[in-house]
C-alpha cells in the first residue's frame, strides 16, 4: 500500500535557511541527522527553502502526521513545525 504524502512547513529566519542550504549534503549535519532518523512509517523525501517567506517546505511519505512528529522527537524535538498537512500531488507531465 502506498503511503500518503505530507507537506511539513517549518518557519525559519532567512539567515538560518541560507545556512542550511549552503552546506553541501555530505557536511549538512541537520539534514543527515533527519534522514538517518526516518522510519518505515515516516520518510523525508525533499525540501524547498523559500527565503522570502522564511519557510522550509518538506515533503514526506508517512503513515500519519504523528509518525512524522515522532522522527522530530527522536532528534530532540526542537525543530519548529508550523503545520503538517496531507499533500496531493498534481504532475504537469500528466496533462501534456
Amino acid at each position: 500500500m502506498k503511503m500518503p504524502k505530507y507537506i511539513v512547513i517549518h518557519p525559519y529566519k532567512e539567515r538560518s535557511l541560507k545556512a542550511m542550504i549552503d552546506f553541501p549534503p555530505e557536511k549538512n549535519v541537520i539534514f543527515k541527522t533527519l534522514k538517518s532518523n526516518c522510519t518505515s512509517d515516516a520518510d523525508w523525501v525533499r525540501s524547498w527553502a523559500v527565503l522570502e517567506q522564511e519557510k522550509l517546505y518538506c515533503e514526506w511519505n508517512a503513515k500519519d502526521p504523528e509518525s512524522i512528529r515522532a522522527v522530530f522527537e527522536k532528534i530532540g524535538g526542537n525543530v519548529p513545525i508550523e503545520s503538517i498537512d496531507e499533500l496531493h500531488v498534481i504532475e504537469g507531465d500528466d496533462y501534456k
